[in-house]
Formats: structure tokens, sequence, C-alpha cells
């Protein structure tokens, strides 16, 4: 699949992916402009498996652009509730296959939870100002083969019967769009209506606009959800900034880029792991007492070559 469409910024065809760094980071920009929205995205996840709900109101809205390059992390946005428990979220948008998203997000709440506690703290100081963190991975691939849902919660369990929650300060859920064209449609679900709409304008190169006017389902939702509303919305005004598009070009080019380079190394190993077959093959036809010319002519070595073995 090949999401990106004509890279010229001004060409009124280009159609910038819900899914791109560059946009999901100018459509969660801030809580004044997106705080609607990544509350509806945050409370269909957390809805979707029962066990967990948003415990605070949204106080601020934060992207981080830790990493430019595309096959790096995506776009990283961090939400802060005020609540008693001093709720953070974290939602990652990664389009590229990326098997340790899990452990950065580990690495990451290890950092959150020490920045909680101060030097010389006891073990009940430290677990009163614990934060809970709570982590959403949109995924642009299927991390886990062995489940088909769309949705995979993680959460730090007691595995023997009962399972129960062991510590309610951690969780997460890796949110496998590809599978919702597995699923039969079901737009009475709010999450599956966001993945619905995220991944069918990301495949089909299409706006959240063109996607939402061709399906009534999303529409009547949008009119009674002011959050994936005010999504679509921003999306519809960042999608027609000239910088945003010319960010959106960029990044597609050190897509391209990269792709390029990584093409380059593959076709530069087969091209290796050939020549080291023929070169074996050269060796058992030396062996067996075959001429240089008949080894030459089946395996396409030089003579030179051919000589050195």
């Amino acid at each position: 699949m090949n999401p990106f469409t004509p890279l010229d910024p001004n060409n009124p065809n280009l159609t910038p992916s819900p899914l791109a760094d560059p946009i999901t980071g100018a459509i969660f920009a801030n809580v004044e402009s997106a705080g609607l929205a990544a509350e509806s995205l945050i409370r269909a996840t957390l809805k979707s498996d029962g066990s967990s709900n948003l415990l605070g109101r949204i106080i601020r809205v934060t992207p981080q652009f830790t990493h430019v390059s595309p096959f790096n992390r995506g776009c990283r946005v961090d939400i802060d509730t005020a609540s008693s428990s001093n709720e953070q979220v974290i939602f990652e948008v990664q389009i590229k296959t990326d098997p340790y998203i899990m452990i950065r997000d580990v690495f990451t709440a290890s950092h959150i939870f020490t920045a909680s506690s101060n030097k010389g703290d006891t073990s009940a100081q430290m677990a009163k100002k614990m934060p809970r963190v709570v982590f959403i991975n949109i995924l642009g691939y299927n991390i886990r083969s062995s489940n088909k849902e769309m949705v995979q919660p993680f959460k730090v369990l007691y595995t023997k019967p009962p399972q129960e929650i062991a510590v309610p300060n951690l969780a997460g859920y890796n949110i496998q769009l590809p599978r919702i064209l597995e699923m039969e449609p079901n737009f009475d679900d709010e999450l599956y209506c966001w993945c619905y709409t995220l991944y069918t304008a990301h495949q089909n190169n299409q706006t959240i606009q063109e996607v939402v006017s061709m399906t009534p389902a999303l529409q009547a939702y949008a009119e009674k959800n002011n959050g994936f509303q005010q999504f679509c919305d921003r999306y519809q005004l960042v999608a027609s900034s000239q910088k945003a598009r010319d960010d959106y070009a960029k990044w597609v080019v050190s897509i391209m880029r990269e792709e390029g380079m990584m093409e380059g190394a593959r076709q530069e190993g087969i091209q290796k792991g050939i020549q080291s077959a023929m070169e074996e093959v050269a060796k058992k036809m030396k062996n067996t007492g075959d001429s240089p010319e008949k080894i030459l002519e089946f395996t396409g070595l030089s003579l030179s070559a051919i000589e050195k073995l």
C-alpha cells in the first residue's frame, strides 16, 4: 500500500493522510483546538474493553516531535487531565511496523513515574504520587497475529485465575487499524467510527470530509459527538493550510528517500546472495573437473573469479 499522493504542495489533489506525523501534530496542536477531539478518541478507546474510563477533565494537549525521520517514532501526543490520579494519556500514531513500540511505552512510563517522586520519598509516598499512565498506540499495521481483534489492551495482570489488575497505574491499547477491513461494520461503536474514518481516509487517499460525506452513519455520529466533529473540522483546517501541506510533502519525500535506501540495500543483499550461490556452484563444478569456460557459461562468473576459487 502506498498512501501518499502527489508531492507538489500547490497541487489541489494533494490529500494529506490523517495518520501522517505532521498532520496529526497539527490537528492536536493544543487543548483549545483539539481538547474535545482528544477526549472523544480516548473515551472511545478506554470504553472498548469495558474496564477503564477517563478519570479527569483534559487540561493540556501537547504534540511531541522528537524524531523527524518518518522511519523512527511517529507523532506522539501527550494529554494531561485534572484528576486526583494525576492521569496522563499518551497516544502515538505509527504507520510503519515497529515491533518495539511497547518497549518504548514501558521506557516512557518509567520516566514519568520517576519524575513523580522526590529523592528520599518512602514507598508509600511514591505510590501516592504515582500517576496513572495510559498509552494508546494507533497502528497502521497488525502488531499481533495470534488474535484478530482490532483493539489489543495490555495491562499489568495477575495471570492466575481470577485475572486481576495488579498495577492500576499503567495500561495501554494497541489499535490495529488494518483489522477494520475484517470487521463487520458497526457504526454504533464509537471507536469503530473513529478507526473506520482514519484508516479509510489514509488507505484511499481521501480527506476526512470525503469519508464522512459518503457515510451517513458517520454524519450522524459527528452530529451527536462534539469531539469527532471537532476532529473533522480541525483536519479540514489543517489540510487546507499551506504550511501543513508543505510539511506533509517534505515528510512524504523523506519516506520515499528512506524507502529507496532500504530497497537499494535489499537489492544489494540479493545480488550478494546470488554471487555467493554461484560461487558455491562454481566450486562444485570445478571439483568435478568442469572447464572454466563451462563454469563461466553456467554461472556467469568471470574467468578471473573462477580462477580464484
